[in-house]
């Protein structure tokens, strides 16, 4: 998805990963729409493995969509990236640009959230798993976490995948938020939501973060 393509200050949206994508989808376009009427145009591409993607997910790896997020940016000379959540572990190959990184979340971070998920939806369901044993699978062969089939490779890889530090970076965060940052905005931690949500009010202020951060 592209808005304003032919501006002349211009952004890559990287988003979340897995469930949280569902939920924070509707925030995404809404920047997407409020960049545009501050002079930016933006582009929201979707990875190898999602949405309408051809590639089954369960084959993808965390340097598929680092490539894949590389060449994008390449084809449409892009140099601005603003990354949400664990959306930045996808974008630092392009450690040469400029990021604006929103939450940023380590690769277990997420994957144990979505083991947890995964251990209280198999003991309503009268199963008994726990956190290792599901791990020591996902390691072993395709494991499926709120909904999406991971392969062993993503699992390690992303197992294994900290929050980049880039040589042109601003990290925001929520101001409830007490991690270091080098900005806040107000906001709610809609990743958390049980069913996708927005925020207009945070949408907008993280769009103004943008293009400040952009410049002229």
């Amino acid at each position: 998805m592209s808005i304003a393509a032919q501006s002349s200050r211009r952004v890559m949206l990287v988003p979340p990963l897995f469930d949280e994508m569902n939920r924070m989808r509707k925030m995404l376009v809404d920047v997407m729409r409020s960049l545009e009427t501050l002079g930016v145009g933006s582009f929201l591409p979707d990875l190898p493995g999602t949405n309408e993607s051809l590639v089954p997910l369960e084959q993808v790896t965390l340097v598929d969509w680092q490539k894949a997020i590389k060449a994008c940016a390449e084809q449409h000379q892009i140099s601005h990236f603003a990354s949400f959540r664990g959306g930045a572990l996808t974008a630092a190959m392009m450690d040469t640009a400029d990021h604006w990184i929103f939450t940023p979340v380590k690769g277990a971070t997420i994957l144990r959230t979505m083991l947890r998920t995964k251990v209280a939806a198999d003991r309503e369901a009268g199963l008994n798993t726990s956190l290792t044993e599901l791990a020591t699978r996902a390691e072993a062969e395709p494991l499926e976490l709120a909904g999406n089939v991971i392969g062993s490779d993503l699992f390690g890889q992303l197992t294994a995948a900290e929050i980049p530090d880039l040589k042109h970076q601003r990290i925001v965060r929520l101001e409830s938020d007490g991690k270091p940052a080098d900005g806040h905005t107000t906001g709610s931690a809609l990743w958390l939501r049980a069913e996708p949500d927005d925020d207009p009010i945070m949408s907008s202020a993280i769009a103004r973060d943008i293009a400040d951060w952009i410049g002229q």
